[in-house]
């Protein structure tokens, strides 16, 4: 493709426009393939797209090391830019009240923002069964 240098010279040298259109309609054609690109690529992160399998399997065993939860049930990871949303049902280990439950929940979200930083959101369900 020649530069704009070049083609001033070519319409100088031949007198012909036609140079000159032919290099507008190739950066035009550049830069919408360009602009595709970028889309393409920066769509996940403006509406959001699941984490990397490795991260989410990483959260997976993390809280199936707490001793507060017996198994993870779902597990859903959503990242939005920098920052990550975790949806998590899990089957916690028995407890005597709820209150034990929630200081339950509450240390496994602690533990996991503190062992992910880029987790924003955490969404804990405690279940039995999926």
């Amino acid at each position: 493709m020649p530069t704009v240098a070049t083609r001033v010279i070519l319409s100088m040298v031949t007198g012909n426009p036609l140079f000159d259109a032919l290099g507008s309609i190739g950066i035009g054609i550049l830069l919408v393939v360009i602009s595709i690109f970028l889309a393409i690529k920066i769509k996940g992160l403006l509406i959001g797209q699941s984490v990397d399998l490795e991260i989410q399997e990483d959260i997976t065993s993390f809280l199936e090391a707490q001793p507060e939860v017996t198994k993870i049930l779902n597990l859903i990871t959503l990242q939005l830019g920098a920052q990550i949303m975790v949806a998590v049902k899990a089957k916690m280990t028995p407890v005597e009240n709820v209150d034990q439950l929630i200081a339950n929940i509450n240390r496994c979200e602690t533990a996991l923002r503190n062992h992910k930083h880029a987790i924003q959101w955490i969404f804990f369900e405690p279940d039995v069964e999926k």
